[in-house]
């Protein structure tokens, strides 16, 4: 109860401004701000992070003051971690995969599907992978 869900980052928004804001409320004890990973935004904020107070109370006190607080033209979205939306970076309107629907769980993917078909390999193939990875191992 002492991890808050921050959302609704306006892109201008860094690790910086966020520690400001929150400092005000207590001591933060770590502070999560998300980039993406790849892709056309590789390197971008995703808009929103996780802010971690010492203190439950002080995490409370966040919550409460800072939700639906304008930051730079943005209403701010601060509920506890455990409460934040699923596909958070959905709150930016962004094109993000949904996640497998629970009734898929048990159904192949499209990448364990192409790990099975390497199964098939030819004698040779696995020997020149053996060799290769024999050199690499000298060269450690």
């Amino acid at each position: 109860k002492d991890r808050l869900y921050v959302g609704n980052l306006h892109p201008t928004v860094d690790e910086y401004t966020l520690l400001q804001l929150f400092s005000k409320f207590g001591k933060v004890s770590k502070l999560d701000y998300l980039f993406h990973k790849s892709g056309p935004l590789k390197g971008k904020p995703r808009g929103y992070a996780f802010v971690e107070f010492a203190n439950r109370d002080d995490a409370e006190k966040a919550l409460v003051h800072a939700n639906d607080k304008l930051l730079r033209g943005r209403k701010l979205v601060v509920t506890y971690a455990n409460q934040a939306p699923i596909d958070a970076a959905g709150m930016q309107g962004l094109g993000t995969r949904s996640r497998r629907p629970v009734s898929d769980v048990g159904k192949p993917t499209t990448l364990s599907m192409l790990k099975s078909a390497g199964a098939g390999r030819s004698d040779a193939t696995d020997a020149k992978i053996a060799r290769m990875e024999a050199k690499l191992r000298q060269l450690e």
